[in-house]
């Protein structure tokens, strides 16, 4: 089997794992109802969740559709961007234990790079610049998600996605500077990705 079908099999088995263990654990705070419920608010959840379909597609050796060129790239933008950003704004801010830093460990931390190494190790040269949009287009989704949500229930997964507690100004500048984030981080994949695909050649 091709190295990166192996590293994706590692990436899809930890990342549903690791969504799994999270889901047990606010199932057994919060009850199956509210649990799931605020499990699936969180932006980390939906990006694993995207990223173990995706890289159980490249394990059983799919290379295009949810396992083609531009997929990889969104899940790889919206992943790497979700390790940068709990480590620069959210780690700090708790302190899990048991079976809670586990869980946390395998969906910011494990799940990202592993990930990252399945990219690296499967095929390059097929993205361009204009694929720049289908990387934003899961994080813009969410975001129209979370707001909508937030609205109606009055939780946000994230304080900076919260109108309750700063203002318009703020929080269109967290809405901008977020698709900003992952513009660059994408528009770095392309540039790698490109690269690489000379250096093969």
């Amino acid at each position: 089997m091709h190295a990166g079908r192996i590293v994706a099999a590692v990436t899809a088995l930890v990342g549903w794992l690791g969504l799994a263990l999270q889901l047990a654990i606010v199932i057994e705070q919060l009850g199956p109802a509210l649990g799931t419920w605020r499990f699936v608010g969180y932006f980390t959840i939906i990006s694993n969740i995207f990223v173990a379909a995706v890289a159980t597609l490249v394990a059983a050796g799919a290379q295009s559709g949810l396992a083609g060129p531009r997929t990889r790239l969104a899940g790889l933008t919206a992943i790497v961007t979700v390790g940068f950003v709990y480590s620069l704004l959210l780690r700090s801010m708790w302190n899990p234990r048991g079976w809670q830093k586990l869980a946390d460990a395998a969906l910011h931390d494990w799940t990202p790079m592993l990930y990252f190494l399945m990219w690296v190790l499967t095929p390059h040269g097929a993205l361009g610049r204009s694929d720049i949009k289908w990387a934003l287009l899961l994080p813009a989704l969410y975001l129209a998600y979370a707001l909508t949500r937030g609205a109606v229930d009055g939780w946000y997964a994230y304080w900076f996605l919260n109108p309750g507690t700063q203002t318009l100004g703020a929080l269109s500048l967290s809405i901008v500077g977020m698709l900003a984030l992952f513009a660059t981080v994408a528009a770095l994949a392309i540039a790698v990705d490109r690269r690489m695909a000379k250096g093969s050649n």
